[in-house]
């Protein structure tokens, strides 16, 4: 259990979260922890703790020492999952047992899909690892809870016909340039997002993308065809290759300047596509990646190929001495599903 020396590292972090902004928080940690090795700390008579009180200030904790390191949905999941098994248990998280978390699940199991019920299952699980190993804790309620059986379906992925079928529906330069990027990067949506002109390495046919889940940069790679769309999507926008200018950018543009393309643009922009191409399947930005990886399978890459090229970030040791940072690796993977679509 988190002793008292922790307990008072978080309890003066938590009072100073509103005066200093991440970096001095961390600073503040770090002489915390350096000061309080010096000294030792007795328990005070404390007020006896409620379910209410108990729960906050775990989840305060959590807002303070981890979610600045997860992504806004993740922190929104997790907290979300949290609540609702607080609402239903009304126990303080520090007395949560599997059979409560068991018990929970099997109650929203009418409105949920096994698959629905194994992600609220996973995002609990992640929240008491994250208390198990902040000391709050001495072991994770959820991971005697058994795992709902799920019916695999295939992977959801275009073959080259459907492909050459939604290219009718772009009508706009920026629309084949978006689709080809996607295509030949398969780079998430918050990914395409963030880039810039600049971004891009013309000459090499390269871009460096940071990952956002994984939080390391990666290089992913431009085929002909990418390159000859994307030079004339910004061509016609009068761009020059070294702007630092959004690389896609909305319709609209207020005072002469453009908007960065949002999330929700490029979704839209794809099911656009789709809808004049009259594809009848869903079309989504994620599509891509899950076809760029079942096409690196298809010629012959492997399944860590497809991981690596896509920025997966997978724990198992053969898995970490596969991603040596090599390029040329990286080319040749890229090189193997050029031709496929």
């Amino acid at each position: 259990m988190m002793d008292k020396k922790e307990e008072l590292k978080n309890n003066i972090m938590l009072k100073m979260r509103y005066h200093l902004d991440n970096q001095e928080l961390d600073l503040l940690g770090v002489v915390l922890t350096d000061e309080l090795t010096k000294v030792e700390v007795e328990a005070p008579e404390t007020e006896i703790a409620t379910v209410d009180n108990t729960n906050e200030y775990i989840m305060q904790l959590f807002m303070l020492k981890k979610a600045p390191k997860l992504a806004e949905d993740t922190v929104r999941q997790y907290t979300d999952a949290v609540r609702r098994l607080t609402d239903y248990c009304q126990k303080p998280l520090t007395r949560i047992t599997s059979m409560d978390v068991e018990g929970w699940l099997n109650n929203i199991k009418s409105c949920n899909s096994n698959t629905s019920l194994n992600n609220q299952r996973r995002h609990l699980s992640a929240f008491f690892t994250w208390m198990r190993k902040s000391k709050i804790v001495t072991e994770n309620p959820v991971e005697s809870v058994e795992i709902y059986p799920e019916i695999q379906k295939p992977v959801d992925h275009m073959e080259a016909q459907e492909y050459e079928e939604l290219k009718t529906g772009c009508t706009r330069k920026r629309d084949r340039a978006m689709m080809e990027l996607l295509r030949s990067t398969a780079i998430r949506v918050g990914e395409m997002e963030r880039l810039n002109v600049n971004d891009i390495d013309w000459r090499a046919g390269s871009v460096s993308v940071y990952g956002q889940k994984t939080r390391t940069y990666r290089t992913v790679y431009l085929d002909d065809i990418a390159l000859k769309y994307l030079g004339e999507y910004i061509q016609e926008r009068g761009c020059n290759i070294n702007s630092r200018d959004p690389l896609f950018v909305s319709e609209r543009c207020a005072h002469g300047k453009y908007n960065r393309l949002s999330d929700a643009g490029i979704r839209s922009a794809l099911k656009s596509i789709a809808s004049r191409a009259e594809v009848e399947r869903r079309v989504y930005p994620h599509l891509f990646r899950k076809t760029t990886a079942t096409n690196i399978c298809k010629r012959g890459g492997t399944v860590w190929d497809a991981g690596h090229y896509l920025g997966h970030k997978d724990r198992s040791t053969a898995g970490q001495h596969y991603v040596a940072e090599d390029q040329e690796c990286m080319r040749s993977i890229f090189r193997l599903r050029v031709a496929t679509m």
